[in-house]
């Protein structure tokens, strides 16, 4: 009996203390867990996306020829990373016959597409390049 009245003395004072600690932690930067992007934007990046990546990716992002955009591989290499390096890597590299090529209006749904589709929820805003900063979500 004794043990169960101590037990819920430590766990007034724990749940008493837990929030000065927590506040003294220091802060992370803050996940993109509400999309810098709206869900119409990824609606228009999946046709987009159907016209300059599905060959390779798959409509689904599953992945063919290209890999998986969606899977625990491309997560893992992404987590934590800001939306922005995403974005400037498809830039640079994809389509892979014609890199560099697709225009900020074509790349930032095609973006939004991914991240929604890896459990990021949409916003208010829609994604560019100046609001790409938040982080990937982790796995």
């Amino acid at each position: 009996m004794r043990s169960a009245i101590g037990s819920r003395r430590s766990w007034s004072r724990l749940t008493r203390v837990a929030p000065l600690i927590l506040s003294a932690l220091p802060a992370a930067a803050a996940p993109a867990l509400d999309g810098p992007f709206t869900e119409r934007q990824a609606e228009r990046g999946q046709a987009i996306y159907n016209d300059h990546c599905a060959e390779c990716h798959r409509p689904d992002l599953t992945g063919a020829l290209g890999s998986s955009l969606i899977d625990g591989a491309f997560k893992r290499s992404w987590a934590g990373k800001p939306v922005s390096d995403l974005r400037t890597w498809i830039k640079a590299n994809m389509p892979p016959n014609a890199p560099d090529t697709l225009p900020d209006d074509q790349l930032d749904p095609i973006v939004a597409l991914i991240l929604m589709k890896n459990g990021v929820a949409p916003g208010q805003t829609p994604l560019g390049k100046a609001n790409a900063g938040g982080l990937f979500p982790e796995e």
